[in-house]
């Protein structure tokens, strides 16, 4: 049976009003907070910073001091935090623990991830820590464009389906968790969204299917060897997703806490170019009403995103604040 996404009145509420209406309204905390466990990943995917070495800073996973300094600031709120942002967060060692810890202080937790390391023990564990929301990553709608940009064995494609599938038999009848998959799409046909998205919603309960963003990764500056790059060039050529920026929901409604206790006002900021402030220097109240975070709120209240570097290449890249946005279908 499907689930409700228990998020969504979250996001419902992140999409309401007008920029300049959000700063005069502006919450006296973030709605939500992204929590980066690791930057590290079992992957090298083309579309990543992370994946294809575009990346440069250190990589290194949370330590105990700095997720129970976070949880100490936002138990306060009962703030939903996210697992996710750069890297893979089961690797982390105390995933499961902090995930655990995050829900019996009344906080939402939800999950992104790859499925590579969730096998069935990996399953009974997430299950019994109560997480409340997942999603499974994909790329591509089939084996073979998925191995094209997650830059793996074809054959991963179909191990991720069957990990989604095994997932969505153990929750059974339990509420939790919410399960989503999500894709994004390069040259895949109408025809071929179509087919996958009916497969995915057998085993989840929400799928999205988007338009991949390459713009950010340039061929000559990442870490991929010469086949790898090759392809990133021919994908990059292939790109469909409609270049129109979206009113961005980050900066009225969220902040992203790197690994190190570092805060971006942005989700995509993998080399720490949109920082705000540091959990050991300043308190998240604190940054949030910082001086740095009004000045991205007014500049992309304005709709002005070529004046920031990472915004310039952010994209509406699911249409969902602009529907029918793509060329062709994409859900």
């Amino acid at each position: 049976m499907k689930r409700s996404n228990p998020f969504q009145p979250i996001y419902a509420l992140c999409n309401q009003g007008e920029p300049r209406e959000k700063i005069r309204s502006l919450p006296p905390f973030p709605r939500y907070i992204d929590v980066e466990l690791t930057n590290d990943c079992n992957l090298r995917c083309l579309m990543c910073a992370a994946g294809a070495g575009v990346m440069k800073r250190a990589r290194a996973s949370m330590n105990d001091e700095t997720f129970a300094l976070v949880l100490e600031q936002i138990a306060p709120h009962k703030t939903p935090l996210r697992f996710v942002r750069w890297g893979e967060p089961l690797l982390h060692p105390r995933a499961w623990d902090y995930i655990a810890r995050a829900g019996a202080a009344g906080c939402l937790t939800h999950l992104n991830t790859n499925g590579r390391l969730l096998c069935d023990s990996a399953m009974d564990r997430l299950l019994s820590v109560g997480l409340d929301s997942l999603k499974f990553s994909f790329q591509g709608v089939d084996a073979k464009s998925y191995g094209e940009m997650r830059n793996a064995p074809p054959r991963f494609f179909e191990e991720l389906f069957d990990t989604a599938r095994r997932l969505w038999e153990k929750r059974g009848d339990s509420d939790a968790p919410f399960i989503h998959i999500c894709t994004t799409i390069t040259y895949e046909t109408p025809q071929q969204v179509r087919e996958f998205r009916a497969r995915a919603e057998e085993c989840a309960d929400l799928v999205t299917i988007g338009r991949t963003v390459l713009e950010h990764i340039d061929p000559g500056k990442t870490g991929l060897r010469p086949e790898e790059r090759r392809t990133l060039v021919r994908l990059k050529e292939q790109e469909s997703v409609v270049k129109k920026h979206p009113r961005c929901p980050e900066v009225f409604d969220k902040l992203s806490i790197n690994w190190n206790g570092s805060v971006s006002a942005c989700c995509a900021d993998y080399d720490d170019k949109m920082l705000v402030g540091h959990l050991a220097e300043s308190p998240l109240e604190e940054i949030w009403r910082s001086d740095r975070m009004g000045r991205y709120r007014r500049l992309l209240a304005d709709m002005r995103h070529g004046e920031i570097e990472l915004c310039s290449t952010c994209y509406d890249y699911h249409g969902l604040q602009t529907p029918g946005l793509q060329k062709t279908e994409a859900g």
